[in-house]
């Protein structure tokens, strides 16, 4: 996004609230007509972008849209684009799917910031995107951090019940942060990475290890859609439009103990109960924390291994690929060994002392 408010009068109207629609009809009316298992291509738009012809992005292969609907980043307060309903309408009638989102600032806490957004949502569906645009813009100063973006996702979600939510942030933003509680709230990640911003591809985005995996990669500024340029292009898996809950704790109450696996390097149930509880926040697992590691551990280990090296299935049968990014992990950790994806007492010893970390307690 990056641009900064052009006109800031025009900018700041207000709406009365549109209602939101959560019935089977309504909800089915969000989607497009050609959802698929490949990633999907889209645009995200605002003030901006004026008069794209919404027809013509479909037609062009475009499945989706992610309109500014307002934000809190003025010093004159919250406010709803001038354009927002307009893209939104445009959007829908080309049977695209359909999003929304909110730029953070100084000017509003994220409570009240996301009571303001939900408030002023137009036209509403189950299944669209709410997403929070986490940047330093215009009259701001202070990037939001982890407490904030997790408090304004779960007020969204106490609003409006499951929804597909969307974090919007620049990698190097998101690798100089630790987003436990964001992650934890059941936040898709939204990544910025333009890359040589030619209007191509570069590859996945550079996570660094803070977040599990990428959902959507904003990956230029400058490409064009349906009529209109210069517009930011986004890919998307197509798990990113999938609804979530936030997750839970494990049960108890009491911090896990420390694994001893740091010491002797043979794993055994604290260390699998820790790695379990990591992965609950990080990576979506949803089982029990019972130090019995099974498929669903084995996937979400998976996929937080996508930003260790990872490219194999999201399978659960983990083999050489998947133990040698675990490696990769661990060599952050004082592993010195080879990357083979042969786990010895070293790469135990290396991995645990990750894993041994008070967040993860």
């Amino acid at each position: 996004m990056r641009r900064r408010t052009l006109i800031r009068a025009a900018v700041a109207t207000t709406l009365a609230p549109a209602g939101i629609l959560t019935a089977a009809g309504a909800a089915s009316a969000a989607g497009p007509p050609h959802a698929q298992a490949a990633d999907l291509e889209g645009l995200d738009v605002s003030n901006n972008q004026l008069g794209i012809d919404y027809a013509r992005v479909a037609a062009e292969g475009r499945q989706f849209v992610i309109v500014k609907a307002g934000g809190c980043q003025l010093v004159e307060g919250p406010y709803t684009s001038s354009s927002y309903p307009g893209h939104v309408d445009g959007a829908r009638a080309a049977g695209l799917r359909v999003g929304h989102y909110w730029l953070s600032g100084d000017f509003l806490g994220p409570t009240a910031a996301a009571d303001y957004f939900v408030d002023h949502l137009h036209d509403y569906r189950t299944g669209d995107v709410l997403a929070l645009d986490v940047e330093v813009l215009d009259d701001s100063t202070r990037l939001w951090n982890d407490a904030d973006v997790s408090a304004w996702f779960n007020r969204v979600r106490e609003r409006v019940g499951s929804y597909v939510p969307w974090f919007y942030i620049s990698t190097g933003a998101l690798r100089a942060g630790t987003w436990t509680a964001t992650i934890a709230a059941g936040a898709h990640l939204w990544a910025a990475s333009w890359g040589a911003n030619d209007g191509t591809w570069p590859g996945a985005p550079d996570l660094g290890g803070h977040y599990p995996d990428w959902a959507a990669h904003q990956y230029t500024s400058v490409g064009s859609a349906g009529g209109g340029s210069p517009v930011d292009i986004n890919r998307a898996r197509s798990w990113a439009f999938d609804l979530t809950e936030p997750t839970d704790p494990p049960s108890g109450g009491d911090p896990l103990p420390k694994t001893s696996t740091e010491q002797d390097g043979v794993p055994g149930a604290v260390m699998w109960k820790r790695t379990q509880n990591w992965l609950r926040i990080e990576s979506g697992y949803t089982g029990p924390i019972d130090g019995v590691p099974g498929p669903n551990t084995y996937a979400a280990l998976q996929r937080n291994m996508r930003n260790w090296g990872y490219t194999g299935p999201i399978d659960g049968v983990p083999g050489t690929n998947t133990w040698a990014a675990v490696q990769r992990l661990a060599a952050q950790n004082g592993y010195t060994g080879p990357i083979d994806g042969v786990m010895g007492p070293n790469s135990w010893r290396g991995f645990s002392h990750f894993i041994n970390q008070d967040r993860w307690n």
